[in-house]
């Protein structure tokens, strides 16, 4: 995939949207609701009221950017405790048709805000 020098690879969001994630547990599956707070096609920082731990097991997030409602599994690296809550980075495993999709649906979002 090809960027441009001067495209941001990160959006940060004004009024971030509540997503889904899901622990993918062997005795059952657990949803969360986070905010999502900014993303790029590598990954993400969400926050929740919620605290988790940090293991190598694979998150499932859901989420809508822009039209599309993007599905990528990833794993939480690092986490802050904040205000009220918690802040997570988390590193989506790589896929690059779920990267360009990220990426146009972030490049939609910023062409759709300087109009």
């Amino acid at each position: 995939m090809f960027y441009k020098r001067s495209e941001s690879f990160r959006y940060t969001f004004g009024a971030p949207p509540e997503i889904k994630l899901k622990l993918m547990k062997p005795i059952g599956n657990l949803t969360i609701y986070c905010l999502l707070l900014d993303v790029s096609p590598k990954g993400a920082k969400l926050y929740s009221e919620k605290e988790l731990k940090i293991t190598d097991e694979i998150v499932r997030l859901k989420f809508v950017l822009n039209h599309e409602t993007i599905t990528a599994d990833a794993k939480i690296v690092w986490k802050q405790q904040y205000e009220e809550g918690w802040l997570y980075g988390v590193d989506f495993e790589r896929n690059p048709v779920k990267e360009l999709l990220i990426s146009t649906e972030i490049r939609e979002l910023k062409e759709f805000e300087l109009h």
